[in-house]
């Protein structure tokens, strides 16, 4: 454009007083700008709405492709119940019945209790309005769970596409899309984690305090989220000149600051209290993990118990030794969130990983994976040249078929 115009094509179209019809080729070269800045807006529009439906499309192709053998018969409802493996059934039965008073009727005496609530109260829920069988709506709330958190990652991946991509071919057609696809906390805990980085991104407190309650109702991690909130408060108050003294006063004087942060573990404060009404023992989630074989100890001595599981026969890793390698991947690129100033999702990421491995190394792989930070982040660094993000995209669809098969054959890592 000439000099002395504006470069914002609504503004220039205000200015000619939307008069299409004027002599001045300038005024033409405007409308032409502004016409093509509106397709491009929709066009990008367009293209974020459907990447993560393509990729649904594809990964449930390959899923079935890699269960179809197990099948007794065809159709989707099969294959929702072959993918349904170990945590999935504890969630059917909590949709289904609720949580027991101990012991449970004709089963061990291990207890539901270790599993959170809200996302089998959700498909409980959607069931008492659409009444189809309870793997068959959870697997289709897991797709859109995991649809929505792709499009919530696009404003925190800053719009770049290529990690968009990456990141929506990782959820939903990865290779460990079945996590994300099936019945487990899972996909309702990357979407809910998400919208509270999302939040905060945008500084709105209470949607993050909202977020975050119902974060710490899906998994008993989600309540420490609230430190990534206090993180961007603080930075927040830092910005404006604030310092660090003045932080807590700061704080006391905006009472929607306050709210955000009280209101963060709601729904870790709201399970605690329905346990001691039912059960008895508010903390039965905390108990019961000692039936699941979770007793506190050395993190340092799992990881290098996990290590040293070296594999009797071949060259591929065991089951613990890709756990503790998952574990350490997990905090090392907690670190690079920390040294790329993302302070809060870093320390957010760091607790998810550790309060586990306090106990021991089970589903640790499951864990990682689940955090939303984590694979923006992977997204990202893999998207930095062409090339990388080419070769990540073509084995990420390669590896849904072998993972999943591996998911069905019970390969305990995944667990």
């Amino acid at each position: 454009m000439s000099k002395g115009r504006t470069n914002n094509p609504v503004t220039a179209v205000k200015n000619t007083g939307h008069a299409p019809w004027v002599k001045d080729p300038k005024h033409f070269e405007i409308f032409r700008d502004y016409w093509r800045w509106i397709y491009e807006r929709h066009r990008i529009a367009a293209a974020v709405v459907a990447v993560p439906l393509l990729f649904g499309i594809v990964g449930l192709a390959i899923r079935y492709a890699a269960v179809a053998s197990t099948l007794v018969e065809p159709g989707f409802e099969p294959y929702a119940r072959a993918l349904c493996r170990w945590d999935c059934h504890w969630y059917v039965d909590i949709s289904e019945r609720g949580y027991e008073r101990f012991p449970i009727p004709n089963q061990s005496n291990v207890g539901r209790w270790g599993f959170f609530p809200l996302y089998p109260t959700l498909v409980a829920a959607i069931r008492s309005v659409f009444p189809f069988p309870t793997i068959l709506v959870a697997s289709i709330a897991s797709l859109a769970c995991s649809y929505a958190a792709c499009l919530v990652a696009w404003p925190l991946l800053e719009k770049n596409m290529r990690a968009y991509v990456l990141y929506c071919a990782f959820l939903l057609s990865g290779p460990f899309s079945f996590h994300f696809t099936t019945f487990l906390s899972e996909p309702l805990f990357v979407l809910l984690t998400s919208c509270v980085f999302l939040a905060l991104k945008r500084s709105s407190y209470l949607v993050a305090g909202v977020s975050s309650a119902l974060l710490s109702a899906t998994r008993l991690v989600g309540v420490f989220v609230v430190f990534a909130t206090v993180v961007q408060m603080f930075r927040q108050h830092r910005e404006r000149g604030g310092s660090t003294f003045s932080f807590p006063r700061w704080v006391l004087g905006r009472p929607d600051l306050l709210v955000a942060i009280f209101i963060s573990p709601a729904g870790l404060f709201a399970y605690i209290l329905f346990l001691y009404v039912t059960v008895g023992d508010g903390f039965a989630f905390l108990h019961v993990q000692r039936a699941f074989g979770r007793v506190a100890g050395n993190p340092l001595l799992f990881l290098w118990d996990g290590l040293s599981a070296v594999p009797t026969t071949g060259w591929l890793p065991t089951a613990p030794q890709w756990s503790a390698l998952a574990a350490i991947a997990g905090l090392a690129l907690s670190a690079v969130l920390v040294a790329r100033r993302q302070y809060g999702a870093g320390l957010f990421c760091a607790i998810c990983i550790i309060l586990p491995l306090i106990t021991n190394l089970a589903s640790m792989v499951r864990y990682v994976i689940g955090l939303a930070p984590l694979i923006m982040l992977v997204a990202v660094l893999l998207s930095a040249s062409k090339l990388t993000w080419l070769a990540a995209l073509v084995l990420f669809l390669h590896a849904c078929y072998f993972m999943t098969a591996a998911w069905i054959g019970g390969y305990l890592a995944l667990v």
